[in-house]
C-alpha cells in the first residue's frame, strides 16, 4: 500500500479521528514529527511537541477528506 500525509493534526484531535477511520474501515496511522526529530538527534525538535501527521492509504484519501471534513465541521 502506498500512504500519504493528508493533515497535520493536534494530538488531543487525533483519538476521535482514528475512532472515525477506524469505524469506516480507513487504513491509516499516524507519525509524530516532534518524535522523529528527538529520534534522530536533533537537539531542538523541527515542531511542536503535541502535532501529528496523518498518513492514508492512497486509494482511500478522498474518502478520508470528505469524511474529515464532515466530522470537523460537526466538532466545531
Amino acid at each position: 500500500m502506498d500512504y500519504v500525509c493528508i493533515a497535520t493534526l493536534n494530538h488531543f484531535d487525533s483519538h476521535r479521528i482514528s475512532i472515525v477511520l477506524e469505524k469506516n474501515k480507513i487504513d491509516f496511522f499516524f507519525k509524530s514529527p516532534y518524535e522523529s526529530s528527538l529520534q534522530s538527534g536533533w537537539m531542538v525538535p523541527g515542531s511542536s511537541f503535541n502535532e501529528k501527521l496523518l498518513f492514508v492509504d492512497q486509494s482511500q484519501s478522498k474518502k478520508t477528506q470528505k469524511l474529515l471534513e464532515k466530522y470537523i465541521i460537526d466538532w466545531s
